[in-house]
């Protein structure tokens, strides 16, 4: 058995235009804000230094957050990795893996979200993750989004008979 957390599924090269657009978006804001306040503030030297370094550690942190998204597995759990928060599923805790079509409120009105993946657990809500067949990572490669769906049943059901045969993950270290 293995803690080592994987992602089941090659990240989509669309990450990385992600990655250079907020870098584009952060500059042309930090250009902007100088322009707009080197006349009233009379912004001196060493406050653009701060505003650049202070824009560019956003963009590093932010960055790091977005290439570091997805959904890893080991033979303990799966753990979803979002934007600003991490979560983590035992795979005891999980009944099933499914995909659904998913549909977003906004008001009174329903938004289409396309397939994605949930987890059911056994007891509470579905868990959503971040593979979603429309996404970034699998826009332009249904298949990887398959076998990625499938790859995360291969560990629950690898689970389900580790468990069944009297080795419980859930007591290894």
């Amino acid at each position: 058995m293995t803690t080592h957390w994987h992602r089941p599924y090659s990240p989509g090269p669309g990450r990385w235009f992600v990655v250079a657009w907020e870098l584009f978006g952060l500059a042309f804001f930090g250009w902007t804000t100088e322009r707009a306040l080197r006349p009233s503030l009379a912004l001196t030297p060493p406050g653009i230094i701060a505003l650049v370094v202070a824009l560019f550690a956003a963009w590093v942190l932010i960055s790091y957050r977005i290439l570091r998204m997805g959904v890893y597995v080991s033979d303990r759990g799966v753990r979803v990795r979002g934007l600003l928060r991490t979560r983590t599923v035992r795979w005891a805790e999980v009944e099933r893996v499914t995909v659904r079509e998913t549909r977003h409120s906004i008001g009174r009105f329903q938004v289409a979200g396309g397939l994605s993946v949930q987890l059911d657990p056994h007891d509470g809500p579905a868990i959503e993750t971040t593979l979603w067949a429309q996404g970034i990572d699998f826009a332009f490669r249904r298949d990887a989004f398959h076998a990625a769906y499938r790859e995360l049943r291969r560990h629950l059901t690898a689970y389900r008979e580790r468990s069944r045969d009297g080795h419980d993950p859930r007591l290894a270290s």
